[in-house]
């Protein structure tokens, strides 16, 4: 680890009940996304009720939206693209993924929120 970087966990606080969008299973964690497709980029845009909002460029045509989530959220998290999984809501804006293999601690260390740069 970069000694650095501040230890962003530390830094961050989330709302009420640690972590709302996430959940720890035995095969990796499972992450709550809402989508807005169309967007001018692919980026992470803050949150949406109890999930992490990912606005993504790709059109809600054909599952477009739903490859490009599956791509972004393995390179953020880097994975491979095989161990990230649509587990519900392929036609809604609501997504729930498995990230396969990654602890609840990896993730909270990834996710925007303990991103400074991101933030700012």
């Amino acid at each position: 680890m970069n000694k650095d970087h501040k230890d962003p966990i530390n830094t961050v606080s989330f709302p009420a009940p640690l972590p709302f969008c996430l959940k720890p299973i035995s095969e990796g964690t499972v992450i709550n996304i809402r989508v807005q497709p169309g967007a001018r980029k692919t980026t992470w845009a803050g949150f949406h009720s109890q999930e992490l909002k990912l606005m993504v460029q790709s059109p809600p045509v054909e599952g477009a939206a739903n490859q490009s989530c599956l791509s972004f959220l393995a390179r953020w998290f880097g994975l491979k693209r095989s161990e990230v999984v649509l587990l519900k809501g392929g036609k809604s804006r609501s997504k729930v993924f498995l990230l396969k293999g990654l602890t609840l601690e990896k993730c909270l260390s990834l996710i925007p929120v303990h991103n400074q740069d991101l933030l700012e």
